[in-house]
């Protein structure tokens, strides 16, 4: 027959890892949509993640007030509850490298067009024959890294 405590600390340590599961598997969709270039379907996940990171930190905060791990008991809750923990960090990770790369590639590319904008537009004018600068035909395009 299971000890009291052990239960107890099933029942009170269960909400934690279904949030944390549920959590991993969000944030495993997410960097599925950002691998397959469709970002934009991930504002339909964003209630969804709002609500479980509340429920996260919810049961973060009871968690810590009944003493934190030390004090729910060393059962299979704990264990569970620590290799959820371990995948949701993993996943959490591979997440963040994977925007960090996309928001690396989306400034170099911002950087790219705005100094092929800035080089086309600080071209030399050359006089023509009756000795006067042509008009620009050519619609111009304000960079980014100039001050209007």
């Amino acid at each position: 027959m299971p000890n009291k405590q052990t239960s107890e600390s099933q029942n009170f340590l269960n909400p934690l890892i279904i949030t944390i599961r549920e959590l991993t598997n969000l944030i495993s969709q997410e960097t599925a949509l950002l691998k397959t270039s469709r970002p934009k379907e991930m504002e339909r996940l964003l209630p969804l993640k709002n609500q479980l990171m509340a429920t996260y930190q919810k049961e973060m905060t009871e968690l810590n007030s009944r003493g934190g791990l030390q004090t729910s008991g060393s059962g299979s809750a704990v264990r569970i509850l620590k290799q959820e923990s371990r995948n949701f960090l993993n996943v959490l990770s591979r997440h963040t490298r994977l925007v960090k790369a996309l928001k690396k590639i989306s400034e170099n590319m911002i950087k790219a067009i705005s100094d092929e904008v800035v080089r086309s537009q600080n071209q030399a004018r050359h006089y023509g024959a009756n000795g006067s600068q042509p008009a620009s035909k050519s619609p111009t395009s304000i960079s980014l890294n100039q001050t209007i």
